[in-house]
């Protein structure tokens, strides 16, 4: 298995990272658990008897496909050798670059086409005639600059409410959002949840999870101390969160081997 990310230079704004994700022989079939990164996704998948098992129900991963918010871990496989290539947007710029509900793709993958026609139609060629990433992601800049956002003054107070988010790393309340905000919390809610695919106070919860479990990956601090950092009250709180957001108890996840998971958020 080998995971790479690309640069990103000229539209930061909108995309937080490419990848491109591949499989040899000698890796497959494969399998890991995927633990949620508060982004959204357009991905291709070229090869590779790839799917999902999201809730109970097997998600075919083929060609290109748009994954929305996901709130909880789900299992991913990969059954012959084969490879995709991936743009993980920031948090609202598949509302922007759409213009649809984003939380109707919450917790789903869809082909592209069912969702948006004319960019599965900009997009699907150049999959199609794909040589290397860095020709690919020329293109691919192409067609977001070049493409029609759809910004108003809610998206600017959601993109500040993100702002306040990953300032934090996850550690701020609903109410300090509506102190620099013109929403009344309900508001808040529905104008985040349509934008971004979350609710404000599950983004923050997952975005918090996720840093948490970054610096823990990187070596870089002890999971208890972790814990007190991230503003969890005691280890019972940590846990419950941590079943809610990876399915299994920490006792279960941590005496496995995720080598998958320990690649992308380590980048």
């Amino acid at each position: 298995m080998n995971l790479n990310y690309y640069d990103t230079t000229g539209v930061e704004h909108l995309v937080e990272n490419y990848f491109e994700l591949s499989f040899s022989e000698e890796s497959v079939p494969f399998q890991s658990t995927i633990l949620p990164l508060a982004l959204t996704n357009f991905t291709y998948i070229f090869s590779g008897n790839q799917f999902a098992l999201v809730d109970g129900s097997k998600i075919p991963l083929e060609r290109l496909i748009v994954s929305g918010q996901f709130f909880r871990s789900y299992k991913f496989f990969v059954n012959s050798e084969g490879r995709s290539f991936g743009v993980s947007f920031h948090p609202t710029a598949l509302y922007k670059l759409l213009g649809i509900d984003i939380s109707r793709l919450t917790n789903k993958h869809v082909p592209l086409y069912e969702v948006h026609q004319d960019f599965h139609d900009k997009l699907s060629p150049l999959f199609k005639s794909y040589n290397n990433p860095t020709e690919t992601i020329k293109k691919i800049n192409a067609i977001l600059l070049e493409s029609k956002l759809f910004e108003d003054k809610n998206s600017i107070f959601i993109d500040q409410a993100i702002h306040n988010i990953k300032r934090t790393e996850g550690m701020i309340q609903i109410e300090e959002l509506l102190n620099d905000l013109p929403f009344s919390q309900k508001s808040l809610e529905t104008h985040f949840k349509k934008i971004v695919g979350l609710t404000p106070g599950k983004y923050i919860r997952l975005y918090r999870f996720f840093h948490l479990m970054r610096k823990y990956e990187s070596q870089q601090i002890e999971l208890k101390d972790l814990i007190y950092m991230y503003d969890y009250y005691d280890q019972s709180h940590f846990a419950k969160d941590f079943k809610l957001f990876m399915s299994e108890s920490p006792h279960s996840y941590f005496k496995k081997d995720y080598p998958f998971i320990k690649k992308y958020l380590v980048h």
